[in-house]
């Protein structure tokens, strides 16, 4: 494919790029790659990276050795089957996660190099053109992932310092909650801000409360930290607030190494707000990173029977825009 596009002196200097790009991102199949921290674009990025790295090894690998037979393409399938499914395996024994989706993405690579690195010929156009097709259709759902969470991510920061209303699918992406702990879902019914909050009904002993990612902007420009809470009912309910950057995220998550603070809920609406400086030197021994600050989580724990709580309208303000 590339003699179609290109001369062949530009084709041989691509397939000398194309091979270091491949020897340079092996290791990564082992080594790196986003943690539970890294934003749903990085990881959706890292798991397309399947895609393009196959898909340059079959282009690489056809021009030594043209594939134009159908038996090539099924020894080339069943290759990457058993490479890939290998290399899982081993990523089980390296601190990393075994994944099918990796193993469709590498699939689906290697046939897009198969059948797009190749000129088809007057015995196999059909089956090409085909397989060029399919392979275009199979690279979709990993292209539209990234796509989307590219949206997400362009959406949230530009909705900062709003870190969330619930208002948008963008939004609702960054609540983490475990739902045998939390029933929480989006309502209409009690707002302080826009057309939802979130409703969440937490159960009883141990931890019950959900967690948001707040990676999206710099929080040292602004003065506080500012969101709403609802008790529905006629006594107090005491949570607790918890911020926490990527130092802590990524370090010992020590309780002494971010922002915690009980929040005693009074009946009705609770406006609440935090100083900024008071976060920022919540860690005992450093200063919180105010540009990553990652997390936020709001929880109870021991409950003695199911709490309803409805939170809305979580952002950062200015004194200047509280006169």
């Amino acid at each position: 494919m590339l003699h179609a596009f290109f001369s062949p002196a530009t084709a041989r200097i691509l397939v000398v790029v194309f091979g270091l790009l491949l020897l340079l991102a092996a290791p990564l199949f082992f080594v790196g790659g986003p943690d539970w921290v890294s934003s749903q674009l990085l990881k959706n990025l890292w798991n397309f990276g399947h895609v393009v790295f196959y898909a340059l090894l079959l282009i690489v690998l056809q021009w030594f050795i043209p594939l134009a037979h159908w038996r090539h393409w099924l020894g080339v399938t069943l290759l990457a089957l058993l490479l890939g499914g290998l290399v899982e395996v081993v990523q089980h024994f390296v601190g990393r996660h075994a994944s099918w989706s990796d193993i469709f993405n590498n699939l689906v690579g290697v046939w897009l190099g198969l059948f797009w690195g190749q000129h088809p010929t007057a015995a196999n156009v059909v089956r090409v053109r085909f397989g060029r097709w399919l392979s275009f259709l199979l690279i979709t759902p990993a292209l539209w992932l990234v796509v989307d969470a590219a949206w997400a991510e362009v959406t949230l920061r530009r909705a900062f310092p709003l870190l969330n209303s619930f208002e948008s699918r963008a939004e609702v992406r960054q609540l983490g909650v475990n739902p045998e702990r939390v029933d929480a879902q989006f309502t209409t019914g009690i707002v302080s801000q826009g057309e939802h909050s979130l409703q969440m009904d937490l159960a009883t002993g141990g931890y019950a409360g959900i967690r948001l990612r707040v990676c999206y902007g710099d929080w040292s420009g602004y003065d506080y930290l500012a969101f709403d809470l609802f008790n529905p009912d006629e006594e107090t309910l005491k949570l607790v607030l918890r911020l926490s950057d990527v130092v802590h995220d990524r370090g010992s998550h020590s309780y002494h190494d971010r922002f915690n603070q009980s929040l005693m809920l009074q009946p009705g609406w609770n406006h609440l707000r935090f100083a900024i400086t008071d976060i920022a030197q919540s860690p005992k021994q450093r200063t919180m990173q105010l540009d990553a600050v990652c997390n936020l989580g709001i929880f109870a724990s021991g409950l003695t029977r199911v709490r309803r709580v409805y939170l809305d309208n979580i952002r950062l303000e200015n004194t200047t825009g509280l006169e």
